[in-house]
């Protein structure tokens, strides 16, 4: 688990103020982490007729274009993998730093090549913007961003792809990387949902210092969670019985399909039981696994619940539920269709002055709808994705024993902290786009109420079964075409983990 950063310049000034790094020693580590990331490429190249790589780096007038004419100088007639690399200068706009005017002069009296205009590269590396860069673009540098995506070459951002702050507003595109190498911390804006196609793989490089030291005296409350923080319900003793692992019972509505795939997420990721409660007279067509059980009123033994799941929206009568969710001994996770309820803000202001073990997993369009029933904002899908993080927070703090996972490309978990006494949001970027299949998040409210069932505490049970989802995600690509996944398949795919991965930690 990293920390995350909204503005890492604070941590850039502490290193120069309080650890006497200049900022040339800063561009130097800077442009040394890009040549890295161009050695590993050229490395992976396997054509006997190339002799020779052509890295076209386009540099802004800022620091971010400094970065870039200290790399073109130090990749001045280097040689990786028996091929000469040949560094080229697309200067967009003249210095105005005093780091990038004096690496200027350093990249001519080496003799380093510049350029009119763009071409056709082996490599285009990014260092246009940095990640300062807030404002809106003219035409002609839509235009040059919109010119260097069309190009083939290998797409490498120095810091940030440039105009990802426009293209998250929604206000024009953003240089398409394969790779980002940010510098120093890693910033909250890369792993925001609309990035996710701009970034490409994320790689952290150092500027001469630890991570421990570059923030120990800057704590942080938002955290990028890793595949090595997986930690799955694995059982460790023999002498156990099903009663040993909790019991999942899953409210059925409507659409009786959305509860059969949650308890089958529920069972295979180690609920000791699992019972499907059916209010509706109504069961024909309603086909149990015959490792379920099922009923009519809550089991007297459940030890979670998970409700909402296809219950529908239009005439549903919501009332039945209610009682259900004032137990506080019950832990619960509510998603899909009960967020529509008008009166669910009462229960969750219960549960959460209770303290009651509770975890909902709304998309954008259902956190919309509950932020404006519980009078938080209102606001549309969009809104909420342009601003995810700001009104997760609003909502964590107002309901603060309530754990909220937003799903998205980037599911974030969020809570109020009550050991630190503030928000706190753990950033989940593994899922991949073929998890955007009816029936996903489905099983996500399986998982984590597998968790809470095996006595998981509300936080660690959204973390885990956020990255468990995630992960399995990842398994499944490996196997099926993008397009393919089921979530019968992610399922299968989630009861494979523990073998997959090599390094459990039991929680």
């Amino acid at each position: 688990m990293k920390s995350l950063f909204f503005d890492t310049r604070v941590l850039d000034d502490r290193i120069k103020n309080e650890f006497c790094l200049t900022e040339d020693i800063l561009m130097e580590n800077a442009a040394m982490s890009l040549e890295e990331r161009i050695r590993i490429f050229c490395n992976s190249l396997n054509d006997k007729y190339l002799h020779k790589v052509d890295v076209l780096i386009v540099c802004g007038s800022g620091d971010n274009g400094a970065d870039g004419l200290v790399l073109a100088r130090r990749l001045k007639n280097k040689v990786f993998n028996n091929l000469l690399i040949e560094p080229c200068v697309f200067q967009v706009l003249s210095p105005k730093s005093n780091g990038c005017k004096t690496q200027r002069k350093r990249a001519e009296k080496i003799g380093v090549k510049f350029v009119e205009n763009i071409f056709d590269a082996h490599i285009v590396v990014d260092c246009l913007f940095g990640s300062g860069f807030h404002g809106k673009l003219d035409k002609n540098m839509k235009n040059l961003i919109d010119s260097l995506n069309l190009l083939k070459g290998f797409k490498l951002a120095c810091d940030v792809p440039s105009a990802l702050d426009c293209a998250i507003k929604g206000e024009g595109n953003a240089f398409v990387a394969e790779e980002t190498v940010t510098m120093g911390a890693r910033k909250i804006s890369l792993f925001l949902d609309d990035a996710k196609d701009y970034t490409g793989k994320i790689i952290t490089a150092s500027l001469g210092i630890s991570d421990s030291v570059f923030e120990d005296t800057f704590t942080s409350d938002a955290f990028l969670l890793e595949e090595s923080d997986l930690k799955l319900p694995s059982r460790k003793f023999m002498n156990v019985h099903k009663g040993c692992f909790g019991h999942t019972a899953v409210v059925a509505g409507n659409k009786k399909g959305a509860a059969l795939i949650a308890a089958s997420a529920a069972f295979r990721f180690g609920a000791g039981l699992v019972s499907l409660i059916d209010f509706s007279k109504e069961k024909s067509g309603f086909n149990v696994p015959s490792e379920f059980m099922i009923s009519e009123f809550l089991p007297k033994n459940a030890t979670a619940l998970a409700l909402g799941m296809g219950l529908g929206q239009e005439n549903c009568d919501f009332e039945p539920y209610l009682d259900l969710l004032k137990n506080e001994n019950l832990p619960v996770v509510l998603d899909a269709d009960i967020f529509y309820y008008e009166n669910l803000p009462e229960i969750l202001s219960l549960r959460s002055r209770l303290n009651a073990k509770t975890i909902i997993t709304p998309h954008p369009k259902e956190f919309a709808v509950l932020l404006k029933n519980c009078g938080l904002a209102d606001v549309s899908s969009i809104d909420i994705q342009k601003n995810r993080l700001d009104y997760a927070k609003t909502f964590c703090n107002f309901y603060k024993n309530i754990v909220l996972i937003l799903k998205g490309s980037t599911s974030i978990i969020c809570l109020h902290s009550k050991k630190a006494n503030c928000f706190e949001s753990y950033f989940n970027p593994h899922g991949l786009s073929n998890l955007s299949k009816g029936g996903s998040g489905d099983v996500l409210s399986g998982l984590a109420a597998a968790l809470l069932a095996q006595n998981w505490n509300a936080k660690a049970a959204a973390i885990q079964s956020s990255l468990a989802h995630a992960l399995a995600s990842k398994k499944a690509a490996q196997k099926f075409s993008s397009y393919a996944l089921t979530p019968q398949l992610l399922i299968d795919e989630i009861s494979l983990l523990e073998i997959n991965f090599e390094q459990i930690r039991q929680f």
